[in-house]
């Protein structure tokens, strides 16, 4: 019992040291938003001379965050929702099928895991369809790229609900649609919140499409402000961390709100692939 009870403190000490690791940059990030620029420039942990909060203030009034803000929730928002919604009714649709087709289909999507974005073919396509320089050129690809992990993992986790579930309410009368929207998607609310927060979070925080996708300077999201904003203000660090911090809080609001759906829906979805 005693090696037990050493042995988990020692679990827990090591675990809090890496979480203190991983924190450091944050907290550095945070103290350093309120900072003057020469103390910002030190890059440590040490507690503010003085709270600048107009920092914030300066960097929402210079530093087009409010239209980035903007371009990344349209983009985020429209991107999240459509993988969702294709992504839910295909693998249910996928694994409620016992034939052939559904199984080659489940691999098709599976293999398409694998692939990575060929940027200059894209670039090529999206000239021809007279869509480049668009957000919905920026929606259609990030669908593309989070479909595959979207369709497994609402696959794997629709083939632990039995399959009486679907004939009782077919025998209610319910038409597959309604069967699909009314009684399975409830069900799949654990799996359907981590689809969501991944998303978000990949869609948000990306930097490269939008970069070689949108044109127009008024189209950029967040990212892209961030990266504009460093360019010219690289010297006073304190408006780089303040940026930053609004940046992020987005997304760490909800993946704190959230946080307890992503393990359950993912666990579940393991087990009963």
């Amino acid at each position: 019992m005693k090696k037990c009870k050493v042995s988990s403190v020692i679990k827990y000490i090591i675990l809090l040291i890496l979480a203190f690791v991983y924190l450091v940059p944050v907290i550095m990030m945070l103290l350093g938003s309120v900072k003057d620029p020469a103390q910002a420039l030190q890059f440590d942990l040490s507690w503010p001379k003085a709270f600048h909060f107009e920092n914030y203030q300066y960097v929402i009034e210079n530093g087009n965050i409010l239209r980035g803000y903007l371009n990344s929730a349209t983009i985020t928002f429209s991107a999240t929702a459509l993988t969702i919604i294709f992504g839910a009714f295909a693998g249910i649709i996928i694994s409620r099928r016992s034939d052939k087709t559904g199984t080659a289909l489940y691999y098709y999507f599976i293999f398409g895991l694998t692939m990575t974005l060929q940027t200059a073919s894209t670039f090529a396509l999206l000239k021809v369809l007279n869509l480049y320089g668009s957000r919905f050129a920026v929606i259609s690809i990030y669908i593309g790229m989070r479909m595959p992990f979207t369709i497994m993992s609402f696959s794997s986790f629709i083939k632990g609900i039995p399959r009486e579930i679907d004939e009782a309410a077919m025998i209610d009368g319910c038409k597959p649609f309604g069967m699909i929207t009314q009684v399975l998607m409830p069900i799949l609310k654990p799996i359907t919140v981590a689809n969501i927060v991944i998303t978000a979070i990949s869609c948000w925080n990306d930097f490269m499409i939008p970069l070689f996708y949108l044109g127009s300077g008024k189209k950029w999201t967040v990212t892209l402000a961030v990266y504009n904003f460093f360019g010219m203000f690289s010297r006073n660090w304190n408006y780089v961390f303040a940026v930053l911090t609004l940046t992020v809080l987005p997304i760490v609001i909800m993946f704190l709100f959230l946080q307890k759906y992503i393990v359950s829906g993912m666990t579940a979805g393991a087990i009963k692939g």
